[in-house]
Parts: structure tokens; sequence; C-alpha cells
């Protein structure tokens, strides 16, 4: 796919534009869950014949752009060029140089970028830069698929919260465990390998006291090609859960969540097994609960942008009752246990009005394999 050279964005737009975006958007998905507390990028450099000659994405924070890897790749190529990047070009000192000064160095003609950044410090700033230094700027292509794209980033940059997604699976009646409480497998082999690809893009995972305790998960992820395990947020207020769980094994990022009264003696023996777990000690505010708003607000200021929380019953009636969730998967196995003791997927007190409900809208769905993969957000998201 090449430009038309006698003609600029505007008599081009949109199927070239959208194409080169897509493949900016699929360069940077290379880096989802690496980049946190930044966005992940992609960017191509088209030269003056309208051919890419440049490509790359950021990788990690404190690492390269994605301007300037394609900028570099490039060379020589790049003047009177175009540059298509996800995301509008930093301006400002970070922990590397704002990329809008090697773009008007490199005497890249015009700018392409699918959405403004939300970081004050760059929003709209970059944008007016590179038009004082006479370079053409076409913002707003494929504009909600690149907020999609970033959204644990909008989220985070806008009320320093982390996205929260809640992931369940469960039977055609609303069961997610037998009165016994097996619940393995729910599921099929297809939808167990879509939960590891959601972790490998998660910054962590959250599960409560009660899963650990029952399931005994390791929380990894597996079977997926230079995959990393996320940080594991582990919500136990009464330290019920043992030191040797799998969940405390020293191959990620360990967050005990629980009351702030315990003593220390009570504590030493979790910091004592795994001498790289963190504490966050909250509040009760009522018998066995928190402020969740809390929990997800020190979780931001460790730069965590993504929770994925595989929880039980409890926990996730919890979160859907305080409104915390950005997002509900729910993973539907075509089985019915017909148990009226087994468990069910939310315990919420009884509802007197169906008016009352808690509403989702439906994101997106799926089948994954033999079973159901829904995407359910609320009305409003962030």
């Amino acid at each position: 796919m090449e430009f038309d050279k006698e003609n600029n964005l505007d008599d081009i737009y949109p199927t070239q534009a959208d194409y080169y975006m897509r493949e900016c958007f699929e360069l940077a998905k290379n880096a989802l869950g690496r980049t946190s507390p930044n966005p992940i990028v992609g960017a191509i450099v088209i030269d003056k014949n309208g051919l890419p000659v440049g490509k790359g994405y950021h990788k990690a924070a404190g690492t390269e752009h994605a301007e300037v890897i394609a900028i570099r790749e490039a060379g020589d190529r790049a003047k009177d060029g175009i540059l298509i990047v996800n995301l509008e070009p930093c301006c400002h000192f970070g922990r590397t140089p704002p990329c809008t000064d090697l773009i008007v160095k490199s005497g890249i003609s015009e700018v392409v970028f699918s959405c403004l950044d939300a970081n004050p410090l760059v929003k709209n700033k970059s944008k007016e830069f590179l038009l004082k230094n006479n370079i053409k700027v076409f913002s707003n292509v494929l504009e909600s698929e690149g907020l999609e794209l970033n959204k644990f980033f909008f989220k985070w940059i806008k009320t320093k919260l982390p996205w929260v997604t809640l992931k369940q699976a469960q039977t055609l009646d609303g069961k997610v465990a037998l009165s016994n409480q097996n619940s393995k497998w729910i599921t099929g082999d297809s939808a167990r390998k879509e939960v590891h690809k959601l972790r490998n893009i998660y910054d962590a995972i959250l599960v409560g006291a009660k899963t650990v305790e029952v399931d005994n998960p390791e929380l990894n992820v597996r079977d997926i090609n230079n995959s990393r395990n996320p940080a594991r947020v582990i919500l136990d207020l009464n330290l019920i859960t043992k030191p040797e769980s799998n969940v405390y094994k020293n191959n990620a990022p360990i967050y005990l969540v629980t009351k702030a009264n315990h003593s220390k003696e009570l504590l030493s023996g979790y910091l004592k097994f795994n001498g790289d777990l963190n504490l966050i000690q909250l509040p009760e505010v009522s018998s066995g609960k928190i402020n969740f708003k809390s929990l997800f607000e020190e979780l931001g200021k460790k730069n965590i942008l993504s929770v994925l929380v595989e929880a039980g019953p409890t926990l996730a009636g919890d979160l859907v009752l305080n409104k915390i969730l950005d997002e509900y998967i729910l993973f539907i196995a075509p089985k019915i246990f017909g148990d009226i003791e087994a468990l069910s997927s939310m315990k919420i007190a009884p509802l007197s009005e169906i008016k009352d409900s808690s509403e989702f809208k439906l994101f997106d769905y799926n089948l994954i394999g033999n079973d159901l993969m829904l995407s359910l957000r609320p009305e409003v998201i962030f």
C-alpha cells in the first residue's frame, strides 16, 4: 500500500491512512502489559515516495518511544515524509527527550495520529508545536479504536485509578461451582487459553483469600510466547491464606492486602517467606470489608494501570455493588448444574425492585471453542 505522491492526506483519507493506522495499532499491541505507566504506541514513517521506511513500537517505560525507533530506521528517507502514530507524540522531557524535537529535526512534513494524549503535559501541546514548525498535523484518524487500544492508560491518567476487569466463568444456570466447591473445569480448553491471554496483558491479577484457600491457583501465564507473569494482588483481610500457597511464589511482584491492625508477628510469616512481598494495609469500613476505591488508589500509585479480578461470588458482588468495574468478562459454558446449593456467580443481597439492578451494556462477544465470551461494560466508563 502506497500513498499517492500527488495528493495530501485529505485526498487519500480514509483508505490508506486507515490502513497504516491499523498497522500502528498492531505494532503497539506487541507491548500490551509491558509499558505502564506509559501508553502503548506504534509508529510508521512513510517516505516522500509513499513507501513505509521505518517502523517501531514502545517496548517499556524508560525505553525509546515508537516515533524515535521508526525515524531512526527511516534515516534520511524521513525527510519530507509522513509519520503515522496512534497517539499524539510527546513534547516534554520525562525519562526520554521529547519526540516532537526529533520529528522537526528529521524533516518530516506531516504527522498523522489517532487520538490526543490525555496527559495534560502533552494534550494539544504537541499538535500546536508541530504546526508552529510548519508540519501538517492530521488527528482523529480511527479515534475510537485508538482510545480503546489505550483504555488502561486513559483511565489511569485521568483518574489515577487502574482499569478494573472482573473475569468469571459460569454455567447456563449461573453457577460457578458445585455445592462441594468443585469448579474444575466449567469451560473448555480454548476458554482457559483465552484467560492466559488476558493475564498476559494486565498489570496485575487480584484474587480473594477464599479463592486462594480453595483453588490454590498459580495465577501465572502459560503456553504464550514471550509472556510474563502479572503482579498478584491477594485480598486477605484476616490472613487465612498460607504463606506457602502458589500465589506467594517469588516469580512475580506480590501485594498482600490486609487489615491495618495486624501485629508485626502475624505478618512476619508472610514477609519471611517472600522478602519481595509488598503490604497494603487498609482499615475495615465494616466487618470483613474495606474501601475498594482506597485499594485501587494504592495500586494506581504503584503504576498499576490495569487489574484483572478473578473473583468468587462474594468479591464479585462487592465490586459490582461498589461500582468499581470498568469491564466484566464472562465466559458462559453450555452446561447446567441444576444444583440448588451450587454457588452462583454473584453474592448480592436480594433486590425488591428490578429497577435497582446493576446494569451493563454488551460491548463485545465471541465464541471461544464451545463457550461464549461476553465483554460487558457499565453505562459510564470514566
